[in-house]
């Protein structure tokens, strides 16, 4: 028999705080799916309305119209998660990389498990909250060290 959704998914840090009954009903909310590599996840522009749980391999992000990756994705990462609070178009393009074994949760099915389970959904949604947070932090560090450098090479010129 082959493994399941659940074991797939107990391994990812987005679904660590669920006991065993709420991992089960999140498994079966979504859909598992695979991608080879080169293959475009999702599209900038399109309409977005699933997260995407990365279980094994790696994705690249990249800005509308293409060009160099803005980000690496791998095992144990998650996207989309925009797309929780309400569909919108995409702001990237993830490609995969290598071969990527994905777990899509559509935003109804979210909006139907926060109604079924109100404290698997918070412990989701914070788990969430910590990592927007964090890559936030890096985001601003990001920006002030480009800010730095832009403030150096000024002086310079001079």
């Amino acid at each position: 028999m082959g493994v399941t959704n659940v074991e797939l998914l107990r391994a990812h840090p987005l679904v660590a705080r669920l006991n065993e009954e709420q991992l089960a009903r999140f498994a079966r909310a979504g859909d598992l799916e695979l991608f080879k590599p080169g293959e475009d996840i999702v599209v900038a522009g399109t309409l977005g309305d699933s997260l995407y749980l990365i279980l094994s391999g790696t994705a690249t992000v990249h800005a509308p119209g293409g060009g160099a990756a803005l980000a690496k994705l791998k095992t144990g990462e998650f996207f989309g998660e925009m797309s929780l609070l309400e569909p919108a178009l995409r702001s990237a393009t993830v490609r995969a990389s290598e071969t990527c074994e994905l777990y899509r949760l559509p935003h109804y099915s979210l909006a139907n498990l926060l109604q079924d389970d109100p404290s698997a959904m918070h412990a989701f949604m914070l788990t969430i909250v910590r990592v927007l947070s964090e890559r936030l932090r890096q985001t601003n560090k990001l920006v002030g060290d480009v800010k730095r450098l832009s403030e150096f090479l000024a002086s310079s010129i001079i």
